[in-house]
């Protein structure tokens, strides 16, 4: 797991939690990134990449793969090369902030082998 994304205070639900944003990429030049851990897909020929940019907090938003424990969702938009982070629900300050990947993330990851 990363580092985590704590809320500073109470979110309320439906709430802009913070945007998730970085350089610009089309689909061949994301295809050729060696480290994709936080390229997201907003759209056709449409992804966002914000490695380089440590002030980008969406970056610090771990999985969570049990649907209970994800509290905010990525609102996709392409048109304005972001998504958007929205509270699925009333987060409380201090909690944890989690999201779903998607399938794919995980795809993507080389497996570990697990010692006998």
């Amino acid at each position: 797991a990363g580092k985590g994304l704590y809320a500073k205070s109470a979110i309320n639900a439906n709430a802009i939690v913070c945007i998730y944003k970085g350089r610009t990429l089309r689909t061949i030049d994301a295809i050729r990134q060696k480290d994709k851990t936080y390229l997201m897909r907003l759209g056709p020929q449409c992804y966002v990449d914000p490695s380089d940019d440590v002030t980008i907090l969406g970056r610090y938003i771990n999985d969570a793969r049990n649907k209970r424990y994800q509290n905010v969702y990525f609102d996709k938009r392409p048109d304005e090369n972001c998504a958007y982070v929205i509270a699925k629900r009333n987060i409380a300050s201090g909690e944890e902030i989690y999201a779903d990947y998607g399938r794919w993330y995980w795809l993507s990851k080389p497996a570990t082998k697990l010692e006998q």
